[in-house]
């Protein structure tokens, strides 16, 4: 198989700083629900923009599990998004449900001034270059950082409270990036995290997944590349160079007591090159929870409804290089290695609220410290 070797970098070219004036800014009522598919795929997308993270959470919850409440945390709008019919070329066919990612979810508008630092979307197809960036000047994730030891920009960052039924919780996700197109091997090693209760639950034994555990090279059976032999854009549907099958996570919790779930993806070394993080519709999951005993007059006195459960087992957020109990749902074939590849999103369209989101002033201004180049293939 031919190495891909990418193109160098360069420094990013300055970038003018732009407000927005009063005259452009609009109301929040005024935002419309934005949508992207390409003209040869049925992927529909829809950026929160147009809703609010509560509305998208809902669809990622299956069995047994309430959700209580959901927030996200980005540098923009565009980085969060519901979407559905994805082709990623898996064995169950399309895929859907929530996207975070460190650049766009939907390509620039031309009219809309705001969108000057991305082009197309890191998400839908077809893969068009090996370098599409949205290089937003985003902040950071303070929880990734404290796990994976690296600074961090357009971090993205869902954080569901949800109230499991049985005492283990398990999720669904997928991992893909740009950096597979040969810049993952020169430590541009963007991070990714699911955690359940402030632990790392996103593991693959002792090791974080991530584009260093899961590649070309390491775990090729979780990997699926979107590059040619001759390592230029694939066919694959996807904008992503390379992405993971359907990969799970399950924690330990107590049965009936709220928990935190948080989702995040965040650029490391610079803020190129998109990296995604994508949530299986349905597949926040529990198990039934304790059997709920009947009474009468004569009955002798009730049992408890369930025992408190053994606090989340995977790894700590504090802890670098972390081992956790990142596993395959119960039954799956590959429980060992933390994967069910026939655990796929839900398809279907997804119901969503439109509502908008204020906009103000934005200033995109410079930054980074590391020189890379972006170039088009």
């Amino acid at each position: 198989m031919t190495q891909h070797v990418p193109l160098a970098r360069r420094t990013p070219a300055r970038r003018v700083p732009l407000a927005v004036s009063a005259a452009a800014a609009v109301s929040s009522a005024a935002i419309l629900l934005l949508a992207a598919a390409p003209a040869h795929a049925a992927t529909t997308l829809s950026t929160f923009e147009g809703q609010d993270a509560a509305t998208a959470a809902k669809s990622l919850i299956g069995g047994h599990v309430s959700l209580s409440s959901a927030s996200l945390s980005t540098g923009r709008a565009v980085q969060a998004g519901t979407f559905s019919g994805l082709d990623l070329g898996l064995p169950s066919g399309a895929v859907s449900g929530v996207a975070l990612t460190t650049g766009s979810l939907r390509a620039a508008d031309p009219a809309a001034a705001s969108d000057v630092d991305f082009t197309a979307s890191a998400l839908t197809g077809p893969n068009a270059k090996l370098t599409t960036t949205g290089d937003l000047g985003g902040a950071g994730s303070a929880l990734l950082e404290s796990s994976f030891a690296s600074t961090t920009y357009d971090a993205a960052e869902l954080r569901l409270q949800v109230v499991p039924e049985g005492e283990s919780l398990t999720i669904v996700y997928h991992i893909g990036s740009e950096e597979y197109a040969g810049w993952s091997e020169r430590n541009y090693s963007d991070a990714f995290g699911v955690y359940v209760g402030g632990r790392l639950c996103s593991t693959l034994g002792d090791v974080p997944v991530g584009l260093k555990s899961i590649n070309a090279e390491t775990h090729p059976e979780l990997f699926v590349s979107n590059l040619t032999k001759e390592g230029n854009p694939g066919t694959r549907d996807t904008e992503m160079n390379g992405y993971s099958v359907a990969l799970t996570c399950t924690a330990t919790v107590t049965p009936g007591k709220p928990v935190e779930i948080v989702a995040a993806v965040a650029d490391t070394v610079d803020g190129q090159l998109d990296s995604t993080l994508l949530l299986a519709a349905g597949g926040i999951t529990s198990v039934p929870g304790p059997v709920q005993p009947t009474t009468s007059p004569s009955a002798s006195p009730s049992v408890p409804a369930s025992k408190p459960g053994v606090s989340a087992d995977p790894v700590p957020a504090s802890v670098t290089g972390p081992a956790g109990t990142g596993t395959a749902r119960p039954g799956s074939p590959l429980a060992i290695t933390g994967v069910d590849s026939t655990a796929l999103f839900v398809g279907g369209a997804l119901a969503v609220a439109a509502v908008g989101l204020g906009a103000g002033a934005l200033v995109v201004s410079r930054r980074r410290r590391n020189a890379r180049e972006v170039s088009e293939q």
